[in-house]
């Protein structure tokens, strides 16, 4: 159970393939619109979802007794609960209904290992393998076949960028992310991701030459474009990380907060901080040095 927006989500990614390695179904409660990034059938991928925001499961914060019995049925059947909430009266629900009840901490302590390795620790605590490194998500074919328009205006291993996140103060400027499409992609099309919250980060950007815009698309389908991509280019943000979820090259650029808490997972993940905290601090020059040494065919597309 882990009430928290996209990024928070896929940062269970290796708890969830742990428990699916160790033979567990799983299922996961979460807010439908960041949940269902993680339904899916792959290893690291979760069997079903129960919406946070359902009627009925807004119960569970009262007293147990009010808990609908078609919810009590449905959690009652499950063997453990492992919840990410310091929410006491959520909790006493919990484990009214639920045999065995684990509570954690949502939130990694400052310096700390990475958050994924940190909402994973219970498990280890019991005897659970970890594996550090979950297999990427598989998009259904619906989900692949929902983006087919998106593919035929981009060529293959497309660059991908998205210039948003959830603070304006860990955005790179969008200046400075048009000077890197021109320089990766030249005068080939490009991905520009925009989500619900990226109107003004994308601003500079709509009108840039060879943009094809992506538009609040929902999570799966855009993490079945993204897997598509040569490069993925973003902000530390839930997208970077449903990139990086779906197997895409990425850079991903830090400012304000510790890669080393937030990066997303992969091994083709490249994370890059401002020496200042700073986001215009972070150079063009040394953002493409990053990016063409991840994905080097991109220098024969753009002008460097």
């Amino acid at each position: 159970m882990r009430a928290g927006a996209l990024g928070d989500v896929l940062l269970l990614r290796l708890a969830v393939a742990a428990l699916r390695k160790a033979g567990a179904r799983v299922r996961l409660l979460a807010p439908e619109a960041s949940g269902i990034a993680l339904v899916g059938s792959g290893p690291s991928e979760v069997d079903g979802l129960i919406p946070w925001d359902r009627a009925d499961v807004a119960r569970l914060m009262g007293d147990a007794a009010d808990v609908s019995a078609a919810l009590r049925q449905e959690l009652a059947a499950f063997d453990l609960a492992i919840a990410y909430t310091r929410n006491e009266a959520l909790l006493r629900s919990l484990k009214a209904i639920v045999p065995s009840v684990v509570a954690w901490d949502p939130m990694p302590p400052p310096g700390g290992f990475h958050a994924a390795r940190y909402v994973a620790e219970p498990l280890a605590r019991l005897g659970v393998d970890l594996d550090l490194d979950p297999p990427p998500c598989a998009p259904a074919a619906e989900e692949r076949q929902g983006v087919a328009a998106f593919e035929a205006r981009l060529p293959k291993g497309f660059l991908a960028v998205h210039p948003g996140s959830g603070s304006p103060a860990k955005n790179w400027p969008a200046t400075a992310f048009a000077a890197l499409a021109e320089r990766l992609a030249g005068d080939r099309p490009w991905l520009l991701v925009e989500g619900p919250a990226d109107a003004a980060a994308a601003t500079g950007l709509r009108q840039s030459p060879g943009a094809v815009v992506a538009k609040d698309l929902p999570p799966r389908r855009l993490g079945a474009l993204l897997s598509r991509s040569g490069l993925f280019v973003g902000n530390d943000s839930g997208v970077s990380h449903l990139a990086a979820a779906f197997g895409a090259p990425v850079v991903a650029l830090f400012g304000p907060t510790d890669p080393a808490l937030w990066r997303p997972l992969g091994d083709r993940v490249r994370a890059l901080r401002s020496p200042t905290g700073r986001m215009e601090q972070l150079g063009v020059e040394q953002v493409t040095a990053a990016c063409l040494a991840l994905a080097p065919q991109l220098s024969r597309r753009g002008h460097t």
